[in-house]
């Protein structure tokens, strides 16, 4: 296994993110957040928000972080992570 596939699989089996309801608009802000600008502004506008959604997603920046994953990739999984949740192996 792979470390994306890795951090895809603490993504399906956290309770928390798994629990919250993403917007498809507010995904696509993030990541086009993160593409541009990276990992740290990121943080920074999620970080200015008080919602479960961003809470969420600051977990799972925390994940793509920790495994040192490249900002394209920390992108593709803001953008597809409703996509990520519902997958079936």
């Amino acid at each position: 296994m792979d470390i994306v596939d890795e951090v895809i699989e603490k993504i399906r089996n956290d309770p928390q993110i798994r629990s919250t309801r993403f917007s498809n608009k507010f995904l696509n802000t993030v990541g086009e957040i993160c593409s541009r600008y990276g990992y740290g502004a990121t943080r920074l506008f999620l970080l200015g928000r008080d919602d479960n959604e961003s809470k969420a997603l600051l977990k799972v920046l925390d994940m793509i972080v920790e495994r040192n994953l490249s900002v394209e990739i920390g992108t593709l999984i803001f953008k597809k992570l409703n996509a990520i949740k519902f997958a079936r192996r």
